[in-house]
């Protein structure tokens, strides 16, 4: 009987210490991800590159194009009272890191309601994400793995804008 309260609390310990790791490593990563993404906006010019219409609302482009291969995609809309702001973050051509915002802003008011998520990747798996707010994540059928779909429809219409 000993033994096996023994043995039964070395694994929970041991199970422990791997998730507090992994949890760690987690960290660590969004914030290397985040203090790369931080020092590579201050090289971007805000600034509106091409404007769309591929989801039925004016859509304002900013791309960024930078050294070693990675590059950041800033694309700004609202429709009705609804802010909408989707950022993709690429290094060496693959996507590291998305946010995607939503904040409920009626006109001649301050924000009411905000939401915004961020993405972690890390060779092309979502390894994290951290969510502020009301909004999709509280939402039992929503599934994170959406922001590859959503890229990669980004990346489509950025084909379409013509130059």
């Amino acid at each position: 009987m000993k033994n096996a309260l023994l043995a039964l609390i070395t694994t929970l310990g041991i199970l422990g210490c791997n998730a507090q790791s992994q949890r760690e490593k987690e960290k660590k990563i969004r914030l290397e991800i985040n203090t790369e993404f931080d020092e590579k906006m201050t090289e971007c010019s805000a600034g509106v590159a091409a404007v769309s219409d591929f989801n039925e609302k004016t859509e304002f482009w900013n791309i960024c194009e930078l050294k070693n291969g990675s590059r950041i995609i800033s694309i700004d809309s609202h429709k009705k009272d609804t802010y909408y702001q989707e950022i993709y973050f690429e290094k060496n051509g693959a996507l590291i890191y998305a946010k995607e915002t939503e904040n409920y802003i009626p006109k001649n008011h301050f924000t009411q309601m905000a939401w915004n998520c961020e993405f972690y990747v890390k060779n092309g798996k979502l390894i994290g994400l951290m969510s502020h707010g009301h909004g999709k994540t509280e939402d039992e059928e929503w599934n994170p793995e959406v922001i590859f779909e959503m890229y990669k429809n980004r990346l489509t219409e950025l084909k379409q804008i013509k130059k």
